[in-house]
């Protein structure tokens, strides 16, 4: 993606004078920090000039949150003092007390943090004897330059305006998730790796609503609440926005303010605010009209989020179609559906049940992924016959690169998650197994992989650790050299952040009766 011009990352409205002193800023720090690479000691933290000027813009805008208040860095830090006792995990104890503003302390948690985003697939020691070299550097930098910036925050005034309803809040994360110094990159990384560039409404909303990021495991959406002055159940109700209500809405009345509608997948009313200032959207709500989209609640009301689909006109036969499909998407409907929410959970229950009574562990390894295959069809056979469905097999899909996969394949069971696969097993295995000590690079390479997966969830890693043990080789494999209690649940939750919300099962199920 190619780089935006600094000016375009302020929010709509930002006085041009105060955008352009801080333009001459980053011109400055970026000058400075190529002097300060000179001191480095290895070539790891060197920067091309076009990454130190991404760099220093980064250090700017983070430099005026501190000095203005904004609130998104001390949304961070407070968010890290609830999880781990320590405002800055690995860089602070959290025994003494951090001293007010910028401090060099604050900065190495930044760059160290700041790094992998800069330069993808770089992993850093937290005390990096460069990295500490370049805190100490740009924290005096700017500290020297907080004359130079503006005594009233173009980002402060911004999330300080209205938050009444809930558009005005959506402008401010989207805002907050696309083009703040703390979501930005990880947004342009997002959009290249898994959207191949593009960009419309309804990815930017995935991102902001859904996302979760290297900060903790936090997304725009909590650091966002953290940040506005609102009542707690306010801030509540932003940090649930990744639990949107998708689903089929016909429109059953229409009004200036306001138009009511029914979930057609569980027949509960909705409430919506229209009139959005701009948005087409509230302008072509018409009574009658089936919509496929997503609701998010803010103060007792609810609101669009992200695109809608006009499936009007529908046949009676087409109506019940969709609305099938929709149901299966448990996903989804568990969310605001509790009968469903009940029985995908119960579903999940009993096949956890059946798959740990088959294999007699919820852990299992495989030679290859044949051995695999020939075990889960006398597993589903096992099944089918106790459920009275024998000779009915459903049609299971085998991934040919995992059925010829002959370096162990590791099978972990979990009653929410479901069951999960882990090539190249025994590299993880044999890597742990040396504690830290001697890993190859491909060990690292693949226990990294096995961490930084989003297809494995937390419990599928620390079941591993008690059967095997091996946690000095995941420090080693991210250069990590710490004896806090709290290193691995702070790197689960960096690198699987949505196993820390609120799950469901992913099962979809067909409901012969249409309920």
């Amino acid at each position: 993606m190619k780089t935006a011009p600094y000016s375009s990352y302020f929010p709509e409205g930002s006085n041009k004078k105060t955008v352009a002193a801080l333009q001459s800023l980053v011109k400055q720090c970026a000058k400075a920090y190529k002097l300060t690479q000179k001191a480095f000691r290895f070539p790891t933290l060197r920067l091309s000039e076009e990454d130190r000027t991404r760099l220093a813009e980064i250090l700017i805008d983070f430099a005026l949150d501190i000095h203005s208040g904004s609130g998104l860095w001390t949304a961070l830090e407070k968010y890290n003092t609830e999880l781990f006792g320590t405002p800055l995990p690995l860089v602070h104890d959290g025994k003494a007390k951090l001293p007010t503003g910028i401090c060099v302390e604050r900065v190495q948690f930044l760059l160290w943090n700041m790094y992998p985003q800069i330069d993808r697939g770089r992993f850093l020691a937290p005390d990096h004897h460069d990295l500490l070299i370049a805190a100490e550097q740009v924290t005096e930098f700017l500290t020297e330059s907080l004359p130079s910036l503006p005594d009233v925050s173009p980002v402060k005034k911004f999330l300080d305006m209205p938050k009444d309803y809930g558009w005005e809040i959506k402008r401010k994360l989207i805002w907050l998730g696309t083009k703040s110094y703390m979501f930005r990159l990880l947004f342009e990384e997002y959009i290249e790796e898994k959207h191949n560039g593009e960009i419309s409404i309804g990815i930017i909303d995935d991102f902001i609503c859904q996302n979760t990021s290297i900060w903790s495991g936090l997304g725009a959406n909590d650091i966002l609440a953290d940040c506005l002055d609102v009542p707690e159940a306010q801030r509540e109700e932003l940090r649930n926005w990744y639990l949107r209500h998708v689903a089929l809405y016909e429109i059953i009345k229409t009004g200036k303010e306001h138009s009511e509608a029914i979930n057609l997948i569980n027949d509960a009313p909705y409430r919506i605010r229209e009139g959005a200032p701009g948005h087409p959207r509230s302008a072509g709500i018409r009574q009658n009209m089936i919509l496929y989209g997503s609701l998010v609640p803010w103060r007792g009301e609810w609101y669009w989020s992200g695109e809608c689909q006009n499936f009007t006109p529908l046949t009676a036969r087409q109506r019940a179609d969709v609305i099938k499909n929709v149901r299966q998407k448990t996903q989804f409907v568990a969310r605001y559906c509790k009968e469903r929410e009940e029985k995908v959970f119960q579903f999940a229950e009993e096949q956890y049940q059946q798959s740990v009574k088959f294999y007699g562990n919820d852990l299992v390894v495989f030679p290859n992924g044949r051995a695999w295959q020939r075990e889960e069809k006398k597993r589903f056979a096992a099944w089918a016959k106790a459920h009275g469905h024998a000779g009915h097999m459903p049609n299971m899909s085998w991934s040919e690169d995992l059925l010829e996969s002959d370096n162990g394949i590791g099978i972990f069971s979990h009653p929410v998650e479901g069951q999960e696969i882990m090539e190249e097993f025994n590299e993880v295995r044999n890597g742990l197994k040396k504690d830290g000590k001697g890993c190859t690079g491909y060990e690292g390479e693949i226990i990294r992989e096995w961490i930084c997966s989003t297809s494995i969830n937390p419990h599928f890693i620390h079941r591993v650790l008690r059967e095997y043990g091996g946690e000095e080789s995941i420090k080693s494999a991210f250069c990590w050299s710490t004896d806090a209690s709290y290193w691995l649940d702070y790197l689960l939750r960096c690198r699987k952040g949505e196993y820390y919300r609120r799950r469901f099962p992913s099962i979809d199920i067909v409901d012969t009766k249409g309920n």
